[in-house]
């Protein structure tokens, strides 16, 4: 083990404190059960639908929105406490909240497909309340999990939707009743059952599924031993390692925070007892991690919402962006060899010998335990293969 390397239970306070939100509950008892069900449930159903299935789009898509939408009711309490008691507490009105959405989210894919094809463009005033109680939860639901600003730019796109005339200019146009406005959100796929939610379901679920596992089971490690074992050894071999353990990491992990924490646990210590001042040795690994964002193939999402809306394979977007994130690595490695010339540093090489060995005994033999992610590799191949 690296003389670096915090323990579990330090990166896990780390997690909490960065990532977790303060309005995030800690369920327990029968509630922690059912959603442990619920999201082994969602799991093996988005695995099976992605690689095996044949689900009708707006049915595969309500599913996921009612697994997604609802557990964040439950998961998210509607505002932060400042004890734990308050917080965790889980209302009946949050329950309710949650069953509604799952009843509205399934409710129009579960309708016959001739009736669904007749109330598009003359919803009945069924359609009108399902879809309006499922948009009002939908921004509650966002409003919880990712705060207010999305759900008022929201908001403000709906006001200009029904209140087209009020408007000045270039701005006005003729508007739309409620009635109207449900039926193209609720109804069509253009709204809440469109391309962004089909790629969510289809692709980016799984990937995000393979990463967490991934990370779970080791592999976030052995990118970090194996960019220890590449750069470790050279002058100012931390900041080197922050580089690529980030660059290895990013290509499963969608989250930049995640990252930053899994490798800078180990690579920010180590900068800094070599001689990086502490805000340079934070700096390079935040900078780092972060461009797992633009780091193919998961690209922060985003790659599989260009395919849909681009309408182009995803090897070309992948392949496009490779170079940006290349360079960025390279402008961020650049950086640090500069940093290095400027103050003579040393180098991870004693760590960097201890972890070769390490390396060659930790992973012979553990690449030939790896049928559950040859598994799901060919699960998440076959599900791009129109591609």
């Amino acid at each position: 083990m690296s003389q670096f390397n915090i323990s579990p239970e330090e990166v896990s306070t780390l997690e909490e404190k960065f990532e977790i939100k303060s309005n995030e509950r800690k369920l327990k008892n029968f509630l922690k059960l059912l959603t442990f069900i619920a999201l082994v449930a969602m799991s093996i159903y988005h695995f099976y639908a992605s690689g095996f299935g044949t689900i009708r789009d707006i049915l595969h898509r309500g599913i996921h929105i009612s697994f997604v939408v609802g557990l964040v009711f439950l998961f998210y309490n509607w505002k932060s406490f400042p004890d734990d008691k308050s917080k965790n507490k889980v209302s009946i009105i949050d329950i309710i909240f949650s069953i509604l959405v799952v009843i509205t989210a399934l409710y129009l894919p579960l309708l016959p497909p001739e009736i669904l094809a007749s109330r598009v463009g003359n919803p009945s005033s069924t359609e009108v309340i399902m879809g309006s109680i499922l948009i009002i939860l939908t921004l509650e639901a966002a409003r919880r999990s990712i705060g207010y600003t999305l759900p008022l730019i929201c908001i403000i796109f709906m006001i200009f939707a029904l209140y087209g005339p009020i408007f000045p200019g270039a701005l006005k146009h003729g508007g739309s009743s409620w009635a109207g406005f449900v039926n193209h959100i609720y109804i069509t796929n253009q709204g809440i059952y469109g391309i962004a939610v089909g790629v969510m379901a289809q692709y980016v679920f799984l990937f995000i599924l393979f990463g967490v596992l991934a990370t779970r089971i080791g592999l976030g490690q052995l990118f970090i031993d194996l960019a220890m074992v590449i750069a470790g050894r050279y002058s100012g071999g931390p900041a080197k390692v922050a580089i690529f353990s980030s660059a290895f990491l990013g290509t499963i992990s969608g989250s930049s925070i995640a990252n930053t924490v899994t490798t800078g646990s180990l690579t920010i210590p180590a900068m800094k007892k070599v001689g990086y001042p502490p805000h340079f040795s934070g700096a390079v690994e935040a900078t780092a991690s972060t461009g797992g964002q633009i780091t193919p193939p998961i690209l922060g999402a985003a790659a599989f919402i260009m395919v849909e809306y681009l309408e182009l394979p995803l090897r070309d977007i992948l392949a496009a962006a490779l170079i940006p994130a290349l360079l960025h690595y390279f402008g961020i490695f650049v950086l640090g060899i500069s940093e290095t010339s400027i103050i003579f540093l040393g180098t991870c090489r004693g760590d960097a010998s201890l972890r070769i060995a390490f390396f060659k005994l930790k992973y012979k033999s553990s690449f030939n335990d790896l049928g559950f992610f040859r598994t799901t590799n060919n699960i998440i191949l076959t599900s791009l293969s129109h591609f």
